[in-house]
This record gives structure tokens, C-alpha cells and sequence, in this order.
């Protein structure tokens, strides 16, 4: 009896040991400027992040591409892997995207209009080394247009602390 009572012992302790993890502190704010290519041409934005956590961050997007500017907010959720400089992202993004438009349709020489539409942009990627992003997005209007873009960031803060 004496010999069951001590593996019960060490059986919890052992496990509590192992339930253990490791905090990872992550610093809260961060600012990623990039620059992006895909179907909509060349695409330029700003993001600012807050770390809520270290998987989930929130923060606005601002962006101008080919077809317009662009007023989001995004949030990611991140797959941490401890002790490696690889980490993969998805999350998206919603708000509206000001897209210029041709006048009348079937002309190509008519005014040109800006009108205001719902903007949509899942996205997944991965960030190198804590600081620099590789994301894939597809950018839709209205759930009518959609074009897929690929960008280069550079997140400035955020990282472990």
C-alpha cells in the first residue's frame, strides 16, 4: 500500500510540474508600415497593433491600393511556438474602402466617382524573427470584388519583451 501511495504522489507531482508553462510576455503596442503586390497593384498601409494577449491582437489598418483607401480594424490570433523565430498568424479585417469607380458604364472615358463600400480582408501569414510579416490577403468589396494581395511588413515593437 505504502509503495501505490508514493507512485500517486509522484504520478501528481510529476504532472503538476509539466502543466507548468512558461509566460511569454509580449510587448503591447506595435506599429507595422508594408507594402504590398498582388492583383490590385501596389499596395501601401499602416497598422497599429494592440497585444491584447500573446495569440490575440486588435488595432486599426489604414490603406491605399490601386482601387482606393481603405479605414479597417484587424485582429490577428497567433500561433506561438516557445523558442522559435517562425510564428504564423490568421485573422482578418473589416471596415469600409473608399473605391473610385468609372461614371457611366460601358464608357471608358466618363467621370471618375469615389464611392464608399463594406471592405473585407481575411488574411493569413507568418512572422519572421519577431518583427518581419509576410501576409497573404484577399481584399474584397461588397463580397463583389476581391483581389489577393501579398505583403511585406515590419512590425516595430511588439516582440518579446
Amino acid at each position: 500500500m505504502k509503495r501505490f501511495v508514493i507512485l500517486i504522489i509522484t504520478l501528481v507531482c510529476g504532472a503538476n510540474t509539466f502543466a507548468q508553462t512558461r509566460d511569454i510576455v509580449v510587448r503591447r503596442i506595435e506599429v507595422e508600415p508594408s507594402i504590398g503586390l498582388g492583383t490590385g497593384g501596389i499596395s501601401l498601409a499602416l497598422e497599429v497593433r494592440n497585444n491584447l494577449s500573446p495569440r490575440w491582437d486588435i488595432g486599426p489598418r489604414a490603406g491605399m491600393d490601386f482601387y482606393g483607401t481603405t479605414a479597417d480594424v484587424v485582429s490577428d490570433y497567433n500561433f506561438i511556438r516557445p523558442n522559435k523565430n517562425v510564428m504564423f498568424f490568421v485573422g482578418a479585417g473589416m471596415g469600409a474602402g473608399d473605391v473610385s469607380e468609372v461614371g457611366s458604364v460601358g464608357s471608358s472615358d466618363g467621370p471618375v466617382e469615389t464611392t464608399t463600400k463594406f471592405h473585407f480582408m481575411p488574411r493569413a501569414g507568418v512572422e519572421l524573427f519577431q518583427h518581419a510579416r509576410l501576409t497573404a490577403t484577399l481584399h474584397t468589396y461588397n463580397f463583389s470584388q476581391a483581389y489577393i494581395m501579398f505583403s511585406l511588413g515590419v512590425a516595430i515593437g511588439g516582440g518579446r519583451k
